[in-house]
């Protein structure tokens, strides 16, 4: 081989960056993801492709992976005519996501209790005090909401089990309808009386793995309960 045969070789593929397509896609997924988690859908509602597309201003091609995947998360569910839509609310459905959610998110604080280093519980702290104030007014909702996902994130992160998070995110996208259902109760009277996210991070400070299961069980069946007082 000359020189100017090496010259007509293409450069080595770890040079390109072709990002562009892939960072669109990430981006209308999680879009998606971060509405369903904060219950900004209601059950039932369809969620049409174009629709979507017009509304975060893309094309409907990353839409459409966005749905699939989200279909795949049991988030969505697939209708005849080619659309998607929230999962209805049942009572069966309701029990279920509650009793299995129950399950994973203890198992992950208990995983999670010897890996929590000072400054994540000292964020975690902040975040629980955080979570109480907002809940004190109608307005505080959403950010309760986006703290209360970061809180219990930044425990489940700290099991070091990638299976269980996909897992627990999975179950958080299909409890989203509920959450919606249930936001009236998130700045009432009726919240839960003994603190459980200023309980949890005390336990964990004092790595009480037991203790922080407990809190973070009941933390999570508090909502559901208020749902259908017959699943407490």
């Amino acid at each position: 081989m000359d020189i100017r045969s090496a010259d007509l070789l293409p450069e080595p593929l770890g040079l390109l960056t072709p990002i562009a397509r892939s960072s669109v896609n990430e981006s209308v997924y999680q879009a998606l993801r971060n509405k369903l988690m904060h219950g900004e859908f209601r059950a039932g509602q369809p969620l049409g492709i174009q629709y979507l597309a017009d509304a975060l201003g893309t094309s409907t091609m990353p839409v459409r992976e966005a749905l699939r995947r989200l279909v795949a998360q049991q988030a969505l569910e697939p209708l005849p005519n080619g659309t998607t839509r929230v999962p209805l609310i049942t009572r069966e459905r309701l029990a279920d996501i509650r009793r299995v959610r129950v399950l994973a998110e203890g198992q992950a604080t208990e995983w999670a209790t010897p890996h929590l280093a000072t400054a994540q519980l000292d964020d975690l702290d902040a975040m629980a005090r955080g979570i109480t104030q907002a809940r004190r007014t109608r307005e505080g909702v959403a950010t309760s909401l986006e703290l209360n996902l970061i809180f219990h994130f930044t425990i489940y992160q700290a099991a070091q089990s990638p299976v269980l998070i996909a897992m627990i995110e999975s179950l958080w996208l299909q409890s989203g309808a509920y959450l919606r259902a249930t936001r009236e109760y998130l700045h009432s009277e009726e919240q839960p009386a003994d603190r459980l996210h200023e309980k949890a991070v005390a336990a964990l400070r004092a790595g009480d793995a037991t203790a922080a299961r407990r809190c973070i069980e009941q933390d999570v069946s508090w909502v559901f309960d208020r749902l259908d007082p017959e699943l407490a």
